[in-house]
């Protein structure tokens, strides 16, 4: 009876304590579907650049589990494979005569479709090989946790990969394959989706929406996901299909304040861009930032980034050091707020 009474208590509270979603800061995790790598690969990248070696030294466990501790904003990385056959032998693996990958992981990677890696031949090792797979992980503890607080999902497409690989470079995301990234997207999550469309309704433009009205109450978002495309100008351009805002898309992107699809925008560095998020904050907008960028500087360093993600009032803070991550464990350096908290009423937004 005690534990029903205190769990009637909490749904009370939250209930009483919902605020616009801007009206919250939260902790997320970086490159969340991302294994380890394997302990080969990282003396083999060490001997090349042991810098670059450290700053991909680190690992998460599996969404679900991410979501069960609290977090609420991951990343995805995707490949574009729309002929397949281009992952399923990592190169890297095939020079050290090693197997990174079970033999479904494999046949899986073989298929064509949208892939989730880290670094193309290199740092392949996810939780969730197949992009549908990763949506369809999320739909599962959706259902599981219908009454969620709303869950923001950061997208990269990766182009590029390492010099020193002899294989084909990644496909480019064309404006076919980013519509058909959407259409994965909007299949999936379906009704648990919050579309820039659903946002600005019955505004000019998904910036007047934000500006004038601002953002819905979690309460009206409670077991839904927003999708935030990070990409450069051009692949931005791309995305966009030749068409002035996101009305058709199914993600979010981080555009300058006065674009007209100006919502939530990407800003990574809380020390030199402090003011910019303070003052994009006091607008309206979502802001993304990150709390430890440079995974191997002294604890010291990590935690005046951590510090400063905090203060700038960028509503999602990414971190590979969440509490009961591996890394966490590992150095003895966790982000979080008081008490381990993941998440915390914004300390200057007005309510």
């Amino acid at each position: 009876m005690f534990y029903r009474l205190i769990l009637l208590f909490s749904v009370f509270m939250n209930n009483v304590a919902a605020a616009p979603l801007n009206h919250y800061q939260w902790i997320g995790s970086h490159n969340s579907y991302k294994q380890a790598l394997p302990a080969s690969a990282f003396r083999f990248l060490a001997e090349k650049d042991s810098h670059r070696a450290a700053q991909i030294d680190y690992a998460h466990p599996s969404l679900a589990t991410q979501l069960d501790l609290g977090i609420r904003q991951l990343e995805i990385d995707v490949v574009n494979d729309p002929n397949g056959n281009q992952y399923h032998i990592p190169e890297l693996a095939a020079r050290l005569n090693e197997q990174w990958l079970t033999e479904n992981a494999r046949h899986r990677l073989a298929k064509p479709g949208f892939k989730v890696l880290h670094i193309p031949h290199v740092d392949v090792r996810s939780h969730c090989i197949e992009f549908t797979s990763c949506l369809s992980q999320l739909v599962a503890w959706s259902d599981a946790n219908p009454s969620h607080f709303p869950i923001v999902i950061m997208m990269n497409v990766k182009e590029n990969q390492p010099a020193f690989l002899s294989s084909p470079p990644p496909a480019l995301f064309d404006e076919k394959a980013f519509a058909a990234l959407d259409t994965a997207i909007k299949d999936t999550l379906q009704q648990r989706l919050v579309t820039p469309a659903s946002i600005q309704g019955k505004f000019d433009s998904l910036r007047e929406a934000i500006v004038q009205q601002g953002w819905p109450d979690v309460n009206e978002l409670k077991g839904k996901f927003l999708f935030l495309f990070d990409g450069n100008a051009e692949q931005r351009r791309r995305y966009l299909r030749g068409q002035p805002s996101l009305t058709q898309q199914a993600m979010f992107a981080s555009f300058d304040p006065d674009h007209p699809s100006a919502a939530i925008m990407i800003k990574n560095n809380p020390v030199d861009q402090q003011a910019d998020i303070r003052a994009l904050v006091a607008r309206g907008f979502m802001v993304r930032t990150r709390s430890d960028a440079n995974f191997s500087a002294p604890d010291s360093v990590k935690a005046a980034q951590r510090e400063a993600a905090f203060r700038s009032g960028a509503q999602m803070i990414s971190t590979d050091f969440y509490p009961q991550s591996p890394q966490a464990k590992r150095h003895g350096y966790q982000v979080s707020f008081v008490d381990g908290a993941l998440r915390r009423p914004h300390p200057f937004i007005p309510k």
